[in-house]
Formats: C-alpha cells, sequence, structure tokens
C-alpha cells in the first residue's frame, strides 16, 4: 500500500470523525432548542389573549377564560394607582428594574433560608408570579420553577411592565375564591377598583402572597397584628419610593385599620418619634 493512499484513508478517518462530531453537536443544539421550547410557558399568548386559566379555591378546582374584552378584565388605565403602588412595593419593589429574575433577592432568600434551616422565604418577581398563575400548576417543584424562570425572561423581552402588571392584577388572588382586582374592590369595599383609596390598597396588598392565610383581616375587617406590621411597612415604602406625601403616609396611618389608627408598635421609628411630638 503505497503512502498516498494511506494518507487519503487517513483524511476520510478524520473527516469522519470531525462529521461525526460536528452531527452530534449540532443534533444536540437541536435536542436542548426542543427542550427549552417544550419547558417555556407560552406567555406569547400573553400579547393579545384571552387565555383559560385553572384555579384552585376551596370549592375546588375551576377554569375561566380572562383577557383583555372578558368580563372579568379591568385596563390598568381603569385601576387607582394607590393599588399598582401598593401591590408593586409588597411584592416586586425592584419590577421596574429588573428584567424577569431579581437575583438580589434570590441571593438574600438563600442566606435566610439557609440561616434558618427551612424555606421561609421565596424570591419570585411579580412577573414570575404571573407565569405560574396563568400557565403553570401550584405544585412546588424543582421543574416548575425552572419553567416559571423561563417564562418570566421571555415574557420581560416581549412584554412591557404595563402590560405585566395588567395581567397580574386580573389574575391575582386575594383570597379565596377572589380573583383579579375587580372581583377584589366588590368583595371587601363594595367599590370599584379606579375609586380604591390608598388605605384599601394597602390592605389589597398585604395579603399577598399568601391570601388564603392573610385575608383574615380583610374578611372581619379588623387587622392582624401582622395586617398592622405588613400595612405599616407598605405604606411606609410607599412614601420612601416618593408614591405618597408625608400627609398621605400619615393619614393612612391613623386610619389604616378600616378607620382606626395602626399600632403605634408597628410604626416606622420616624415616624413614631412625629407622631409622638405632636
Amino acid at each position: 500500500m503505497d503512502s498516498t493512499t494511506e494518507q487519503q484513508r487517513g483524511r476520510t478517518r478524520m473527516f469522519n470523525r470531525k462529521h461525526r462530531k460536528h452531527t452530534f453537536i449540532g443534533l444536540s443544539i437541536c435536542l436542548l432548542l426542543l427542550a427549552l421550547y417544550w419547558a417555556t410557558p407560552p406567555v406569547w399568548k400573553l400579547k393579545q389573549g384571552p387565555i383559560e386559566v385553572t384555579r384552585w379555591p376551596k370549592s375546588g378546582e375551576t377554569v375561566y377564560r380572562i383577557g383583555p374584552g372578558q368580563t372579568r378584565w379591568t385596563s390598568i388605565e381603569l385601576v387607582s394607582r394607590h393599588v399598582i403602588h401598593a401591590i408593586v412595593v409588597s411584592e416586586d419593589a425592584r419590577f421596574f428594574d429588573h428584567h424577569g429574575l431579581d437575583f438580589h433577592e434570590i441571593w438574600n432568600s438563600i442566606e435566610l433560608n439557609v440561616e434558618r434551616g427551612a424555606y421561609v422565604r421565596g424570591a419570585s418577581t411579580i412577573t414570575q408570579q404571573l407565569v405560574k398563575m396563568a400557565f403553570l400548576s401550584h405544585e412546588k417543584t424543582i421543574l416548575r420553577k425552572f419553567r416559571e424562570a423561563l417564562g418570566a425572561l421571555l415574557a420581560e423581552l416581549i412584554l412591557d411592565k404595563e402590560t405585566i402588571l395588567e395581567w397580574y392584577i386580573n389574575l391575582v388572588e386575594f383570597g379565596d375564591g377572589v380573583f383579579g382586582i375587580q372581583d377584589a374592590a366588590a368583595h371587601y369595599f363594595d367599590t370599584s377598583p379606579e375609586l380604591l383609596t390608598i388605605q384599601q390598597g394597602a390592605n389589597l396588598a398585604l395579603v399577598l402572597p399568601s391570601p388564603n392565610r392573610w385575608s383574615e383581616g380583610l374578611r372581619q375587617r379588623q387587622l392582624t397584628e401582622f395586617g398592622h406590621r405588613r400595612y405599616a411597612h407598605i405604606i411606609d415604602e410607599m412614601y420612601k419610593l416618593g408614591f405618597i406625601t408625608e400627609t398621605l403616609r400619615d393619614t393612612a396611618m391613623a386610619t389604616g385599620d378600616f378607620g382606626r389608627p395602626i399600632q403605634p408598635e408597628y410604626l416606622p421609628l420616624e415616624h413614631e418619634e412625629n407622631h409622638r411630638a405632636n
């Protein structure tokens, strides 16, 4: 066998090895993309809607259709900004700064959970919560959290913040069987979303994200100890972020417990000192 033939065979073997390697890489990439496509919730449906969502109130699983133009839908332009601000402060203070995932909160949650030796704090953004409510089950699994994160990243790419908030306030639960801001305003305050006050907005926001556990104060129209503490935090943060004036903050603290003042021990230190001085 001459050297030329041997060299040709060697080149052929090398070409075949490279071809198999490239084929393997190409197939792996295709499989990865297919897996990501399968795992990513169809958040593109939120660009137009409506969608079908599943809920699990105590009365049993229910499926309903919701989106722009539907009976239970309220445009964000018809919702009191006090409610919007209270919800953002309560659920996702950096909502307008992150791109679907809040890595600062994720790290803080990891540290706290490790310190306590138990899962005591989550770090889901409003966008993640929207993806879960719209497309995923309520089961706490790693796969669901992974799909939730993928959906949140994609949602932030194709939707603006106002649209994300609009879907969120129309889907979020404010108590057993009370879904969306329209139902919440009517159920708890016998009013419409655009007429909700600062106090009412903070009272609705404080039940999130565990409305079945934390809505007792709303149902009884008397804040629990937890409600006083959480309400005071929301109002103070709204003031610090410039959403309300000092006068509005003081009024909200003086009437936050359904016309009664928030208990002094839960007032922020600066506000408590001013209150005592007066």
